[in-house]
């Protein structure tokens, strides 16, 4: 007679074999731990590379359309011609160097000075 009540201590032949199962992976893992710690490791890092590959396509897309969509002025902010007359005026104009600036030659020794003449004699 067949007994179905849960006081049996004997597991179900599906449990016996899942304890089996686990079994066998405890013991593979245990005796190559590179397939419980660094194979899991691998592929986190692999994947979050794909991942991260994925999303800065996708970043880089649609920057590329929306740079496609603007026309020509609206991408390039206007230019004026640089002119180094209208700088100097301008500058001077702002007061950009303080004010109270002016050229000053700076005192050198004699044998630095040029001399022309030196060769002449």
């Amino acid at each position: 007679m067949h007994n179905s009540s849960n006081n049996n201590s004997e597991p179900e032949p599906e449990a016996w074999t899942r304890i089996r199962r686990q079994a066998r992976i405890q013991r593979i893992t245990t005796r190559h731990p590179f397939l419980s710690v660094g194979l899991p490791f691998l592929v986190a890092v692999v994947g979050g590379s794909f991942v991260l590959l994925l999303t800065q396509e996708t970043k880089y897309e649609i920057r590329d359309k929306r740079i496609q969509n603007l026309s020509m002025d609206e991408a390039l902010p206007p230019r004026r011609k640089f002119d180094i007359q209208e700088e100097y005026f301008r500058m001077k104009s702002k007061g950009d160097w303080g004010g109270s600036w002016e050229p000053k030659r700076v005192p050198r020794a004699a044998e630095d000075e040029p001399v022309f003449d030196r060769y002449d004699k």
